[in-house]
């Protein structure tokens, strides 16, 4: 016993004395810690208002049943089983009593319920039977967290993109802007897992996230996305995309990146608009006529014999799709009909002994550069020079109709988007502004990337070729009274070293509307559809641009058109509803569209998190409730 008495003594003066203040330090970083306070991450807008992304809190719930005193569990357990099944849905009242019967029964403490429910479910969950009598009696246990909610859901989610480390879409591209700063609060530990705020003079607040403002136009994008499915589908293509972009501003209104499962449905797969580079097949003709104008080897009615539809160079044949050929036709015919012999054939003649003036000719339009959007993913264009070691006597021939160069849909967009903006290359951009609290902090003007690719006569001239293509060539099955279009289809082999049966293609259309005073620039790619149901860009392809074109543009008014004064406009809004505000009282949202609702509540200094979307139907703190400063509130729309 005294050698035993003497070890405690030995352990006591070590740990108290020796080591006194190690363990003193330690039990303080126990009980007090300087805890992280989350920022509150921006939400990301489209441009007409609607949200496209925002941070909803939701909580999981979990039941201490053993906690619950004896009777009080045995008389309400029932009343309890059928209020969650009420509220779930997910099991029958029977099912519930019966699970927490057994897990009180083995003495489980920390039983599973639900993962994911809203703040509203939350506080009908607090009024059930047993867990109206609160955290300790009710053994109702809680835990908050954040999620991303998108209110389109799966259309633009590749744009929109995701809020991981790393990132992509616009979550990714503009994550420090977003996130915000976190803040640090010292926190006492008092009992059960929960920790007190101290008072500390170094706390730090956390800087809420700033929102962004994309170019998206959500009925634009609705548009595109329902116009590229129906033709996807059809088809039964591998994947496709769609974009619009506006054509003097270079904004993007809409992109939708669709890919197929194994199920045979789609969905937002991959960013393919912004990175999917491949060859582009005879959308490509366009840069390879302009060449031949602008430097002044061809003039649109110069003649090319097209023979029999097929040409030689070397040991490689050169095809047209129609069987016989064209005969003898002119550069424009040549573009209109999409013929490959004569537009190889005149590129060839002009540029065969000197390939060097064509490739140089294509990098003076800039084809060769990445255009630099800050949406993450994209692919340097493929240009290949007389130096590079795959070069062949076939290349040039090849190039001019769009083989052996890639490019991604968004940068032949762009290069398309210049005929129609008379030469001016426009970068493409995904955001208009950034905002904090409701004030604009940084917006984002048009960005020049090439102020003319070529003389604004040969603008003139591809123009004309480019509405032919709808009126006389290839894409004439999109003729419409009711819109004038211009474009290029676009059908490419994508393994043409494949035996036919094997064969995969690529169907695309890329132009602008209207034709005569171009507002959007489009283009549309159906990747690998069926060849047995059909696969050149007129069919596939062309008709999903001209749906687009027609609900954009035919069924929107021009501006000059709407006439509102004050009498009729107040009639179309009907009432205005008066809010009565004090920096102390919760006002009264009920009704009111979020986008009004948020000016009001950041301007009181509270913070805002929202379930649904449409006008507030539900809010908490109610209307009359005292608020302080930085107080969340709850709003459900409907």
């Amino acid at each position: 016993m005294g050698v035993f008495a003497l070890a405690v003594s030995i352990k006591l003066i070590n740990t108290q004395i020796i080591n006194g203040d190690k363990w003193r330090e330690k039990a303080e970083e126990t009980v007090i810690r300087n805890m992280n306070i989350p920022a509150s991450r921006g939400n990301i807008y489209a441009s007409d208002g609607n949200l496209l992304a925002t941070s909803m809190p939701v909580y999981d719930i979990w039941m201490d049943p053993y906690t619950v005193e004896d009777g009080l569990f045995n008389d309400s357990v029932a009343k309890l089983s059928k209020g969650l099944a009420s509220l779930f849905a997910d099991k029958s009242a029977r099912d519930y009593e019966q699970y927490l019967r057994k897990k009180r029964n083995e003495g489980n403490r920390y039983v599973k319920l639900q993962k994911g429910i809203s703040y509203l479910e939350l506080q009908k969950l607090k009024s059930l039977a047993i867990f109206n009598q609160g955290k300790y009696k009710g053994g109702l246990i809680y835990e908050q967290r954040n999620i991303r909610k998108k209110p389109l859901g799966k259309i633009a989610e590749r744009t929109i993109g995701y809020s991981y480390s790393g990132g992509v879409g616009l979550e990714g591209s503009y994550d420090n802007e977003l996130k915000g700063k976190d803040g640090r609060r010292l926190k006492q530990k008092i009992s059960d897992g929960i920790w007190k705020p101290l008072n500390d003079n170094n706390q730090i607040e956390p800087i809420d996230g700033s929102d962004i403002v994309s170019t998206i136009d959500t009925r634009i994008q609705d548009v595109a996305h329902f116009s590229l499915l129906k033709y996807l589908e059809r088809y039964e293509a591998d994947h496709g995309c769609a974009i619009v972009m506006e054509v003097a501003t270079g904004e993007i209104k809409a992109v939708v990146n669709l890919g197929r499962t194994d199920e045979g449905k789609y969905y937002e797969k991959r960013n393919y608009a912004v990175y999917d580079r491949t060859e582009p097949g005879s959308t490509f003709k366009l840069a390879s006529v302009i060449r031949l104008l602008e430097d002044g080897l061809a003039d649109t009615s110069d003649r090319v014999d097209t023979e029999n539809g097929t040409y030689k160079f070397y040991d490689q044949v050169v095809r047209d799709s129609r069987k016989g050929g064209y005969g003898i036709i002119s550069l424009r015919e040549a573009f209109e009909v999409s013929s490959n012999v004569g537009i190889a054939r005149m590129v060839n003649d002009a540029y065969g002994k000197n390939p060097s003036k064509f490739v140089d000719g294509l990098y003076k339009m800039g084809l060769h550069k990445p255009l630099g959007v800050k949406i993450k993913g994209e692919q340097t264009p493929i240009i290949p020079k007389p130096s590079d070691r795959r070069w062949s006597g076939v290349t040039l021939p090849w190039m001019s109709y769009g083989y052996e160069v890639s490019m991604t849909p968004l940068q032949v967009l762009t290069f398309y988007n210049a005929i129609a903006n008379n030469g001016q290359v426009v970068k493409p951009h995904f955001v208009k502004e950034i905002r904090k609290r409701g004030k604009t902090i940084r917006s984002f003007e048009p960005e020049i990337i090439n102020p003319s690719i070529c003389s604004q006569q040969t603008i003139n001239q591809v123009k004309v070729m480019m509405e032919g293509v709808v009126l006389r060539g290839t894409a004439t099955n999109i003729r419409s009274s009711k819109i004038t279009m211009a474009g290029k289809t676009g059908t490419c082999q994508l393994n043409y070293w494949k035996k036919d049966e094997e064969k995969e293609y690529q169907a695309s259309f890329a132009g602008y509307f209207p034709a005569d005073n171009p507002k959007y620039s489009c283009i549309v790619v159906v990747n690998k559809p069926n060849p047995e149901i059909g696969y050149y860009g007129s069919h596939c392809a062309a008709p999903v641009f001209s749906e687009i074109a027609h609900k954009i543009y035919v069924s929107t008014p021009a501006p000059q058109e709407i006439k509102m004064n004050a009498k009729n406009l107040a009639q179309k809004m009907g009432p205005i509803k008066e809010i009565e505000t004090s920096k102390n009282t919760m006002p009264n949202l009920t009704g009111l569209p979020l986008m009004d609702a948020i000016p009001l509540l950041e301007n009181m200094g509270i913070k805002v998190k929202t379930v649904g979307e449409g006008k507030i139907k539900k809010q908490a703190p109610k209307a009359g409730e005292a608020i302080k400063p930085y107080t969340t509130v709850y709003l459900q729309l409907g």
